[in-house]
């Protein structure tokens, strides 16, 4: 008998089984590449936006549309929609302040750049 201690799990298909488990034909889960380099690509936004110089009020703002973006595209089966709809949140936050066109040189390439990707997954 093999004991397995797992810790977290973050991914499309987890198999925990409480007990024995035969598996024949073996387990397979998918993640999409572009799913995973657009998860990369909203770390990277976030890391631009913390960069930036934001009032608290649209910094919160911001944050929360992102966050609502990785949460989906970490999801089972993202919604690519849903993605953009917080992503463009995420921009026109960013626009009002008018710290994309100043100071959030980076921010803008990373949100262009996520965008970019969620229109791939389509």
């Amino acid at each position: 008998m093999t004991t397995f201690n797992i810790g977290n799990q973050n991914a499309g298909s987890i198999q925990n089984i409480g007990g024995d488990m035969t598996v024949r034909g073996g387990i397979r889960g998918t993640a999409g590449a572009q799913v995973v380099e657009l998860q990369g690509r909203l770390a990277d936004l976030r890391q631009e936006i913390d960069r930036v110089a934001l009032p608290a009020e649209s910094r919160a703002v911001a944050m929360q549309a992102l966050a609502e973006a990785e949460a989906e595209a970490a999801a089972p089966a993202p919604r690519p929609r849903r993605i953009a709809k917080s992503l463009r949140r995420v921009g026109e936050m960013l626009q009002g302040t008018g710290e994309l066109a100043s100071a959030a040189v980076g921010a803008a390439r990373a949100l262009g750049s996520a965008l970019s990707l969620v229109a791939l997954l389509a």
